[in-house]
């Protein structure tokens, strides 16, 4: 992934032998100049890099992916590996709608993790304020990743908090884009995006979440594991399209 997303600088051949042939045209005109064939190799030195790096490609400003990548692992991702992308704040708001809390983001991540799927669980850096509203943790305890692992039971490769006053809408639906043997889980349809990124419009990109007959159901697939216990007080939702 850090390859596909972050090219490294190159200098093709031909601007490489100009800037070698124009180097020693300098470097031979100051030493029949000057009779000093150590004048010669130093202008030869300093014109080989004045010159390269003229002519060395800029180096992009890294991808917005691997910059805001505070646990750096994004840069490793397998393109091939079959990937779960969730939408952690989404599934948590899920959770907390049908009285579940927590639960149905762990259920979810552990059944896709036991089925060998790479996990990639993207917040909103509110997610914190939102956790410790509803009891996941004391008041005053400091912001940090630890928090997200205890909570949903997740790992460190597995969490992507995006910065703050950034929504992780356009981070799941990029990385989307770049991972094609994978899929987000979400309930969210992401429409505001359907102009920029067009294969929102198809099918088989999103996973939805529902509680049916008082089991947690995920579109399309079948939880080998399901959280059923504690949803069977619940009015199951209207089944939703992924």
């Amino acid at each position: 992934m850090g390859d596909k997303l972050n090219p490294q600088r190159t200098i093709s051949l031909g601007k490489s032998i100009l800037a070698l042939l124009v180097s020693a045209l300098l470097s031979a005109m100051i030493w029949w100049a000057l009779q000093s064939p150590l004048a010669g190799i130093a202008v030869l030195i300093l014109c080989r890099l004045l010159f390269g790096r003229l002519f060395l490609k800029q180096k992009p400003p890294a991808h917005f992916l691997l910059h805001a990548d505070r646990e750096g692992f994004m840069k490793s991702l397998i393109l091939t590996d079959k990937t779960a992308i969730f939408d952690g704040n989404n599934i948590y708001h899920f959770g907390l709608k049908h009285g579940l809390g927590t639960q149905p983001l762990t259920t979810l991540v552990q059944n896709l993790r036991d089925d060998g799927h790479r996990i990639l669980c993207f917040f909103d850096a509110n997610i914190y304020f939102t956790l410790r509203e509803n009891g996941a943790f004391l008041k005053g305890a400091p912001f940090s990743v630890q928090l997200l692992r205890t909570a949903f039971d997740l790992k460190p490769n597995e969490i992507y908090v995006v910065p703050s006053r950034i929504q992780a809408d356009r981070f799941i639906i990029e990385t989307l884009s770049h991972l094609p043997k994978s899929f987000a889980v979400t309930n969210d349809r992401f429409r505001d995006f359907f102009s920029e990124y067009r294969f929102l419009e198809k099918n088989g990109w999103r996973k939805s979440v529902t509680i049916k007959q008082g089991a947690l159901s995920l579109f399309n697939y079948t939880l080998k594991d399901p959280l059923s216990a504690e949803c069977a007080h619940i009015t199951s939702d209207n089944p939703s399209p992924s």
